[in-house]
């Protein structure tokens, strides 16, 4: 299995677990970005020996070439996935599961998915990937940045560019999150629904030097660095349609971007109807570059997919650049009609 805390059943039990009781235990448990048991870093994979869990022996199939993740699979028949993604290109668990999916060309794998919904919803939101800038965080141009795609069907897309076949055993409720269905986070930063709202959004301000609020109690909701002036950030922000609203904040991260230093910046409310998440995340971004936040160009380029002479330089080109990308992105994702298992209406 390829799993780590989010593959769960109804009733929070771990899916290797629940396997084993039905009579199929698992040979070995593969973990993506953060582990089998959710515990790294972000760019980290720690090893386990052991499942705490299952009692199964661990390994992890984290930013590897085709070649080592084939290694680490051989002897196997069989590859069940059971990973919660958030419908986003640059989440890296579906840059494992692609990775998983060249091994399987090198050698014979039966891929299953067990199909988890998309808590973003079916929306769709651009830019589309330029090639040129494909990465880890950008593995496809055949995705959209927002895809609007389950896990399995993120999975059905990437198998036809491979070739290999897969199995996907659809989930209940595809679309959203149904408010009594327990949410486990699916990496650290993610551990709530109101953080993962916001992460398309928010997750674009790794690439400046500003904390968007990792190693607080709010990550993806609190944005600002040392020096900046709250009060102009939240004005700023609060005169633009982005369905949020922007409260001045101050905050001390104690990892990540500026551990231990004062930052000043907003905490994001959504308190507006849902809205795109782009616009917003384009808006925070150059928001906080006009108050003196440096941009790492080529992070940017790799997280959003396109050259960055066509980033917007103001919150006010930042929307109509989303509006234009928007196009192009819902007109792609008619292209995928085949790969999607449920309807859209």
């Amino acid at each position: 299995m390829l799993t780590n805390p989010s593959g769960v059943t109804g009733d929070l039990t771990p899916a290797a677990v629940a396997l084993a009781r039905a009579g199929l235990t698992p040979e070995r448990l593969f973990g993506p970005e953060h582990g089998v048991d959710g515990s790294g870093a972000p760019g980290e994979a720690p090893e386990l020996e052991r499942d705490a869990a299952s009692g199964l022996p661990t390994t992890v199939l984290y930013h590897l070439s085709a070649e080592e993740t084939a290694r680490r699979l051989a002897g196997l028949d069989t590859l069940i996935v059971d990973l919660q993604d958030v419908g986003v290109r640059f989440y890296t668990y579906v840059s494992t599961v692609r990775d998983v999916l060249r091994a399987a060309r090198l050698h014979p794998l039966r891929i299953v998915i067990l199909d988890r919904p998309n808590p973003l919803g079916f929306t769709v939101e651009g830019p589309l990937l330029d090639p040129a800038f494909e990465s880890y965080v950008g593995i496809s141009a055949q995705l959209p940045l927002r895809h609007g795609l389950t896990i399995g069907e993120v999975t059905r897309v990437l198998a036809a560019a491979e070739g290999v076949p897969v199995h996907v055993i659809p989930t209940d409720a595809p679309a959203g999150w149904h408010p009594h269905r327990p949410w486990v986070p699916p990496s650290p930063n993610l551990p709530d629904l109101d953080a993962t709202a916001l992460y398309p959004a928010g997750a674009l301000v790794e690439a400046l030097d500003a904390s968007e609020g990792r190693g607080t109690a709010l990550p993806f909701r609190l944005f600002g660095a040392p020096g900046l002036n709250a009060q102009a950030l939240a004005a700023r922000l609060n005169a633009l349609p982005l369905g949020v609203t922007a409260r001045p904040a101050h905050f001390t991260p104690t990892t990540s971007k500026h551990a231990g230093q004062r930052c000043a910046g907003v905490h994001l409310h959504r308190t507006g109807p849902p809205t795109d998440l782009l616009p917003l995340g384009l808006a925070l971004l150059t928001a906080l570059e006009e108050q003196g936040a440096a941009r790492n160009a080529d992070w940017l380029q790799k997280l959003l997919g396109v050259p960055s002479g066509d980033l917007p330089a103001t919150p006010e080109a930042a929307l109509h650049a989303a509006a234009a990308w928007q196009d192009a992105a819902r007109a792609h994702a008619r292209t995928l009609h085949a790969h999607r298992l449920y309807d859209r209406n």
